[in-house]
């Protein structure tokens, strides 16, 4: 399934940063959060589930880190640019990391106007209006911005139109806002992460992945670890000059079309 991950960034690199991390509450998020503050930094963990966030800040101050949980729906523009502006303060924000994210599987002639709807305003329109809420805030520090995209998006993946469509908006904002920001220090950048085993993956997509593993170079998933790593690495003075890039972390299953078929059998209705 997936193997351990080194840590390769020197301890404290990130002492005195700020940084938020939507969806922090489980899975990807929780690890980036954690991994953030084991390297120093002061990090609001935000999600819709403030005993799930509780548990991510129990967890990262028993390692010694430093995580505030802080409960918003960043679908609500209005509630986010507020949790925004009181999580910066005076301090401002030095990362911003758009992890909160979510779909289901199934036929484009399947999806309805809603699902699409839903599925847009979590994976990208969320995003757009954390990023400008948090602009300020970041121009003031030179901060970075780590989006979360997908690998594959410019193959297709089957049963997740909308999904892609939102994660292929997601990097063309990246892209965008990092030409338009970096005159002001401001770096973005994208990942794009393979099969991830969390706890969230659905059973019969979880099955079905473990059986395409051959599709993959590497021969494994990506771990929640190696995702949190490279997040540190991009926002660490080592990536200073990296922006508006997608880093595909995904054992290679970019280079070859076998994985991106990979979602649960009704898709090919």
């Amino acid at each position: 399934m997936s193997g351990g991950s080194a840590e390769v960034l020197a301890d404290a690199c990130l002492a005195g940063r700020r940084c938020l991390v939507t969806g922090a509450g489980s899975g990807i998020g929780r690890a980036i959060t954690l991994r953030l503050a084991a390297l120093g930094a002061h990090v609001t963990g935000v999600g819709r589930h403030l005993e799930t966030l509780e548990e991510t800040a129990k967890q990262a101050g028993e390692r010694g880190g430093c995580v505030a949980a802080v409960a918003c729906d960043v679908r609500n523009a209005d509630m986010a640019a507020e949790m925004i502006s009181q999580v910066a303060g005076d301090h401002g924000i030095d990362l911003l990391v758009n992890n909160a994210g979510g779909q289901f599987y199934a036929p484009a002639t399947q999806i309805s106007r809603r699902g699409w709807d839903a599925v847009i305003d979590l994976n990208l329109s969320a995003v757009f209006s954390l990023i400008l809420a948090a602009h300020p805030h970041l121009a003031r520090r030179r901060g970075a911005v780590v989006n979360m995209s997908l690998t594959g998006i410019d193959r297709g993946i089957m049963g997740a139109a909308h999904g892609v469509a939102a994660r292929a908006g997601v990097l063309g904002l990246t892209r965008t806002l990092a030409l338009e920001w970096g005159s002001q220090g401001i770096r973005l950048n994208c990942i794009g992460p393979g099969i991830v085993f969390t706890e969230n993956l659905d059973p019969t997509a979880r099955e079905r992945a473990l059986e395409r593993m051959d599709a993959i170079p590497l021969g494994r998933g990506t771990d929640t670890q190696a995702i949190a790593e490279l997040v540190a690495f991009l926002a660490s003075d080592a990536a200073q000059l990296i922006t508006g890039q997608l880093l595909q972390i995904d054992g290679g299953a970019h280079l070859g079309a076998g994985i991106h078929a990979w979602a649960p059998e009704k898709v090919r209705a």
